[in-house]
């Protein structure tokens, strides 16, 4: 049985966002997942029913809907809302009650968007639940997600929560790479003993997806943490990141965490943000 009980996949009608519904029939296989597709307009008058644009949109979610209720899913909805995206979405996931968010990130040029508030970005930033950002180009064949993750951790509980989904996920998962990375060391002696402790915690992490009968591996590296993951989930071919949306430093839950931020940006693997739960330390 999945995680995910009731998804909302949030659609701006771009060819990216079109491998979306891919995205959910990698992370939600339970076709009992209740499905809901939505979409904000930005534009008052692209909002009116009586005119073509909107009646476009809705021919476009109808299309939407149809694909998904071909793959077996039977609880689908379709909902547009007017006014900011990124605020609007997070209302809407509360309205509905999602456990899952699916976005499109159009690859191309984000760095410069995210840093200027692009609406993906935004809403990495304000939801307080599991955030799938999509960044599969037009040109490339979507991967199924599951077949290669990777979770960074410093050994903080909260960004050990992917592992919740993980376990649930676990007929459909492939590998497991946890990648650890020591950013900070006094001398040669300090990182010894850092990198002697971080083995001994990864391969328990290792032994313990093996009980699930998942093929697992991990990486120790040293430097900046962003830069060697995006490093490792080139070389490995990674196909999801599964990561915390804080750091272990933060206190603000509604605040990306540096390291978060930075793989969210650089990264060209899609990136699922977890929150921590509320009552985690």
């Amino acid at each position: 049985m999945s995680t995910f009980t009731k998804v909302l996949l949030a659609t701006d009608l771009s060819p990216q966002a079109d491998k979306l519904t891919e995205c959910l029939f990698s992370l939600c296989p339970d076709t009992e997942t209740e499905v809901v597709l939505a979409h904000v307009f930005d534009d008052d008058d692209d909002a009116d029913p009586d005119g073509s644009s909107y009646k476009r949109t809705q021919s476009r979610l109808e299309g939407y809907k149809n694909d998904i209720e071909q793959a077996g899913y039977e609880e689908i909805s379709i909902v547009t809302r007017t006014g900011d995206i990124s605020e609007t979405v997070q209302g809407l996931a509360e309205e509905y009650d999602a456990d899952l968010v699916l976005v499109a990130s159009h690859r191309k040029g984000f760095l410069k968007r995210a840093l200027m508030g692009s609406t993906t970005f935004d809403l990495a930033r304000v939801t307080n639940i599991p955030l799938l950002i999509n960044k599969a180009e037009v040109h490339e064949e979507q991967e199924n997600l599951l077949q290669t993750i990777l979770v960074p951790t410093d050994f903080s509980r909260k960004s050990l929560e992917a592992l919740n989904i993980i376990r649930s996920l676990r007929e459909f998962v492939g590998k497991v790479i946890f990648v650890h990375v020591i950013e900070h060391s006094r001398n040669k002696h300090d990182y010894k003993e850092k990198y002697g402790s971080a083995m001994l915690f990864l391969q328990e992490l290792v032994d313990e997806m093996k009980i699930f009968g998942i093929e697992a591996d991990y990486h120790i590296a040293h430097g900046v943490a962003s830069k060697k993951i995006a490093a490792i989930c080139e070389r490995d071919n990674v196909s999801l990141i599964m990561m915390a949306k804080t750091g272990a430093d933060m206190t603000n839950g509604e605040e990306l965490g540096s390291t978060s931020e930075n793989v969210v940006l650089n990264v060209d693997c899609a990136v699922m943000l977890v929150p921590a739960e509320e009552n985690d330390d």
